[in-house]
């Protein structure tokens, strides 16, 4: 079998003689006049073996072989040495011993050229051959450590190579794969599953605080109808726990640390969640009934849908989409059917109370993908509610909405109270489960605040619901039985290759 052959001798007669002698073996040959002018050669594409001078200027054959044979790359390059014998025999015994195979002299006969480079190419490809297996075995070896470890999908493990082999290796590869593979599936389904429920359980736990707002929503307004008032109350009590929590744990950040995305990120956030949800909520649970604002509310899992489809942060398959699609089958069905015979809603407030599901959509996709990883959730909560403060104190002076202090001695006080525990602990759950489950999955929070909002409104409003509203229900909590969580992300394996070539050196490739 042909190999590719390195000639490396600085008198021009010399290589020609040479590079021609191992091309009429059959062989390609590549000459150059100089030690350095090897190495690139040889850091450059792969040779199968050398012949070289050792008495050269600048770079002799000695210190060519030091650098070929410290590199895990090149040191298993087969190198013969050329000699005039009787002048330098001492160099050869040097160069043998710094780890030349053989030596050839410089007045050499055709079949004596032949023997030496066919034994050490034949003996280079055998070694190859060895080592090769040698690494894939290793690989395989880590391989199974790496996956008895972590979490690692065997099909990205690189293992392809190793199992496409005929040999016993090869069918112990592919076995592995296979049953590893199987046993990925299973345990990644089972922490699917897990993921599901732990985000089910937080989905209600939200869905039950935030379905209290609304109604209590409307006991305020019964009392005095004050959004943009309430809005700063609600928002100083939540400011004052979750600041005064962080600096407690020591979580809280140097206000001047904070990069500039970070603080347009809690700007916004603050202007989206405050100024423009929380006051539409309020202002809407004084002009309709609590369990309308909540019906209306469920919508924001559909938009969030729509918007993260179109924005493609998450994949919109078919089950997702005819969840959502029951959801918004049993919204309708409330809103045009299942209302009280005696409650007469008015469709221009209902109109404008739509768009609350489209800013709470808005709300969640900006969460899911701007929120900054390295500020506690609390913390980073607790300065956009004080943010959110300076930005509606001048909107409440605007429009002279602030909520008399005599007020805040009577019920009202109470329910400010209550309202500012129930969205602010929301609203840290509502961080924490957009974080783990993703926009889609989290948006279906509003579900749970639908049930939650007309379970309360009959216990603290005596609000009568329909029979067909609680029909309308169940389709709803179908669609969010078909909504899971956004799979989790595969972590990266190791690149095994990388591992191994301190152990075993990459196989120069024959040509």
């Amino acid at each position: 079998m042909p190999g590719r052959i390195l000639v490396v001798d600085d008198s021009a007669t010399v290589r020609l003689k040479l590079k021609k002698a191992v091309e009429t073996l059959g062989h390609e040959g590549v000459a150059v006049g100089g030690g350095a002018e090897a190495l690139k050669q040889l850091s450059a594409s792969p040779f199968d073996l050398v012949l070289l001078d050792i008495l050269m200027p600048e770079m002799d054959g000695f210190a060519v072989l030091e650098v070929l044979k410290s590199s895990p790359k090149t040191r298993d390059i087969p190198v013969i040495v050329i000699s005039a014998l009787d002048e330098e025999m001492a160099s050869v015994v040097r160069a043998i011993e710094l780890g030349a195979e053989d030596f050839l002299p410089k007045e050499f006969e055709l079949p004596l050229l032949e023997a030496r480079v066919s034994t050490c190419i034949e003996k280079k490809r055998l070694r190859d051959i060895e080592r090769e297996y040698l690494r894939q075995v290793g690989k395989l070896t880590k391989a199974a450590a790496t996956l008895e470890t972590g979490r690692f999908n065997p099909s990205k493990l690189g293992l392809q190579d190793v199992a496409s082999r005929s040999d016993g290796l090869g069918k112990l590869a592919k076995v592995f794969s296979d049953m590893a593979q199987k046993v990925y599936e299973r345990e990644r389904k089972l922490r699917q599953n897990i993921r599901t429920f732990r985000g089910g359980l937080l989905l209600l736990a939200c869905g039950g605080l935030w379905g209290l707002v609304v109604p209590l929503s409307k006991m305020a307004s019964e009392v005095d109808a004050h959004p943009v008032g309430l809005a700063i109350l609600v928002n100083i009590l939540g400011a004052i726990v979750c600041l005064g929590f962080s600096l407690k744990r020591q979580t809280m950040p140097i206000l001047r640390d904070l990069t500039r995305s970070d603080w347009v990120f809690i700007i916004v956030f603050a202007a989206i969640s405050s100024l423009i949800n929380q006051v539409l909520v309020y202002w809407m649970a004084s002009k309709l009934p609590a369990f309308i604002v909540s019906i209306v509310i469920v919508l924001e899992g559909f938009m969030v849908f729509l918007f993260a489809a179109v924005m493609r942060t998450e994949a919109p398959n078919l089950k997702r989409f005819l969840g959502l699609g029951l959801g918004l089958v049993g919204i309708v069905a409330i809103l045009l059917f299942g209302q009280p015979a005696d409650m007469n809603v008015n469709w221009y407030w209902l109109g404008i109370a739509m768009l609350i599901p489209i800013t709470y959509a808005a709300e969640d996709l900006y969460l899911a993908e701007r929120k900054p990883q390295t500020i506690d959730s609390v913390a980073l909560f607790g300065i956009s509610l004080a943010v959110s403060v300076v930005m509606l104190v001048p909107v409440a002076v605007v429009t002279d909405d602030f909520i008399p202090v005599d007020l805040l001695a009577s019920r009202l006080g109470i329910i400010v109270v209550l309202m500012a525990g129930a969205a602010n602990l929301a609203m840290l759950l509502f961080m924490l489960l957009i974080s783990t489950t993703g926009a889609v999955f989290a948006s279906q929070n509003a579900y749970a605040v639908t049930a939650a909002g007309i379970g309360w409104s009959i216990m603290l409003l005596g609000e009568s619901i329909p029979m067909l509203t609680w029909a309308a229900l169940a389709l709803i909590v179908v669609g969010l039985i078909m909504v899971e969580p956004k799979q989790e992300a595969e972590e990266e394996p190791p690149m095994f290759d990388d591992i191994l070539e301190d152990d075993l050196a990459a196989p120069q490739a024959s040509s």
